[in-house]
């Protein structure tokens, strides 16, 4: 152990508080991305006595690594004030928040370098574990609860900070598509057109092999926002094409379901990158804007033909191109695409703005937490118990 790190176990304790009297009925799980989630499990004729009650400011993880990737699953609730989570789970509390602050654990938790531990340290043949004894043993430095509570102060201003750019391009984007719904989608044009009129899919382009070029992963096409989280730098394979400008939509199952679709606006001008190969790129065609074929592809109309038109294994569905090109859309006069244009224009470039903030936010925070490493521990140990009914 280095010298200036503490062992968990001098201030944690295990809890384990049973709904008997059935007075808890929010049932949650834990994702991997560190927070509590809606359940999704079938809970007909569960018994409920038998869950366990976490509160506020409690840890609730999963001992068994073995199915969420290189991730463990692990938050703590603050969102609620009691919860119900399954037995299988483990809870647990800080003894003294005056010796170890929640918000500076959670930090902890939150580092990649929590995640490669716990599944090294994960073991069993048919299921990897990482018990509560593996739990106690974790390290880390605990610097004076003063401390402990600057460092979450500065992490939360960034996080808060990136929080309310998420709004502020929210708000934006549902801006953009009330100005597409009302001028191109609610009226009573009966002239109907094919997509394939107004829109390039999947355009040629041609990228050496092994050159290196930006790359997009799926997972960095979010659900409920345009802009990619990142790029980056990939010998070229094989894979869709697109250069900025052009809209990214997930054609899969559960991605096309879950609404990923991505508006590029990352990449140096004229550079072609490239990504998954389950993505369908839509690039506008002459006189056609950009942003009108982004706000077309979030439209709910638009997706829940596109979902209607999958094929494929359960579970691996996927909708083609050939599919969206005989999608029927109101015609409408040039005139009417331009002053589209012209007005969604400054809400895209605003987007796009803030989109790069919070990526620079982004790296702070991870800044932020791997610069914990750096803080100086104190000598403090404090007696474990454990909370039960």
């Amino acid at each position: 152990m280095k010298s200036n790190y503490k062992q968990l176990r001098e201030y944690i304790r295990p809890v384990d508080v049973r709904n008997k009297k059935l007075e808890v009925d929010l049932l949650l799980g834990v994702s991997v991305q560190k927070v509590f989630i809606p359940s999704i499990a079938n809970t007909v004729g569960t018994d409920f006595k038998k869950y366990k009650i976490v509160k506020r400011k409690q840890f609730t993880y999963i001992p068994d690594t073995s199915r969420r990737g290189d991730k463990i699953g692990l938050a703590m609730l603050e969102d609620h004030d009691i919860a119900l989570v399954s037995q299988a789970y483990s809870v647990f509390d800080i003894i003294d928040h005056d010796k170890l602050d929640p918000e500076y654990l959670m930090m902890w938790f939150r580092r990649p370098e929590f995640d490669r531990y716990a599944r090294y340290k994960s073991h069993g043949s048919v299921r990897e574990i990482f018990d509560w004894e593996e739990m106690c043993e974790v390290e880390l430095p605990i610097p004076s609860i003063e401390k402990q509570r600057e460092i979450v102060k500065e992490y939360n201003t960034v996080v808060n900070r990136i929080k309310l750019n998420e709004q502020l391009n929210q708000k934006l984007e549902e801006t953009a598509q009330a100005l597409f719904k009302n001028w191109f989608v609610d009226g009573t044009n009966e002239d109907l057109m094919d997509l394939d009129s107004y829109i390039e899919f999947n355009p040629k382009h041609l990228i050496k092999k092994n050159t290196v070029v930006s790359y997009i992963e799926m997972a960095d096409v979010q659900e409920s926002a345009m802009s990619i989280k990142k790029n980056i730098k990939r010998e070229f394979t094989s894979g869709s094409k697109f250069k900025n400008e052009d809209t990214l939509l997930a054609r899969i199952t559960p991605c096309l379901e879950n609404g990923k679709t991505a508006f590029v606006d990352c990449l140096v001008d004229n550079e072609v990158a490239y990504g998954s190969t389950e993505f369908i790129v839509m690039r506008a065609k002459k006189a056609i804007s950009p942003y009108w074929v982004y706000c077309l592809a979030k439209d709910d109309m638009f997706r829940t033909y596109a979902i209607s038109s999958m094929v494929g294994s359960s579970g691996r569905q996927r909708v083609h191109s050939d599919y969206l090109k005989e999608y029927k859309i109101a015609s409408f006069t040039h005139e009417k695409m331009q002053s589209f244009h012209t007005k969604a224009k400054p809400i895209f470039e605003q987007i796009k703005v803030r989109a790069s903030e919070t990526k620079l936010l982004v790296d702070m925070k991870g800044l932020l937490l791997s610069k914990m490493t750096k803080v100086e521990a104190e000598e403090n140990t404090y007696t474990t118990t454990t909370i039960a009914d």
